[in-house]
């Protein structure tokens, strides 16, 4: 069977849009959680996010698909302008449970995106280490959630207003 490669594309695009919002909110994270133990999470995590971004744009690369620039700067957009909502309240505290609550979301995601690529037959996908890669987003959603549960339930006892 072949692939459709328009149909890729779009899907490759699509991805890429949204690891370019959680790039933009990992910033955020790190930007607001300097010398604290979440920043130094945020920091690794935006390394690893940036090298499967750059993984995905390899893709994208190969079946000289141009990256969607118009979502590329919606994507773009969206994490500024949602800035104001996972940015610190009060305590930060809702902030980054938002803020987390938004990456697992998106690791599931792109967890997706590896299985689904593994599936297919074309060669230019196979060059991929999957099982890497899936590993990797799998370690990813597990950190963030007991971060995404840790923030969220101080916030919640805390009462912070949003």
């Amino acid at each position: 069977m072949t692939v459709n490669h328009e149909l890729l594309s779009t899907y490759l695009n699509d991805h890429l849009a949204g690891a370019t919002a959680a790039t933009e909110v990992i910033k955020q994270l790190i930007d607001e959680n300097q010398g604290e133990t979440l920043g130094e999470f945020a920091t690794t995590l935006l390394q690893e996010v940036e090298q499967d971004k750059a993984e995905l744009e390899g893709l994208i690369q190969r079946y000289d698909a141009i990256p969607g620039v118009v979502k590329k700067t919606i994507a773009w957009t969206g994490a500024k302008l949602s800035q104001p909502k996972f940015g610190r309240t009060t305590s930060g505290d809702f902030g980054n449970f938002q803020a987390f609550e938004f990456l697992s979301l998106g690791i599931l995601g792109k967890r997706a995106l590896w299985t689904m690529l593994q599936s297919l037959s074309d060669p230019e996908l196979l060059s991929l280490d999957y099982s890497h890669l899936i590993e990797r987003a799998e370690n990813q959603f597990q950190q963030v959630e007991a971060w995404r549960t840790r923030t969220g339930a101080f916030a919640m006892n805390q009462g912070t207003a949003v």
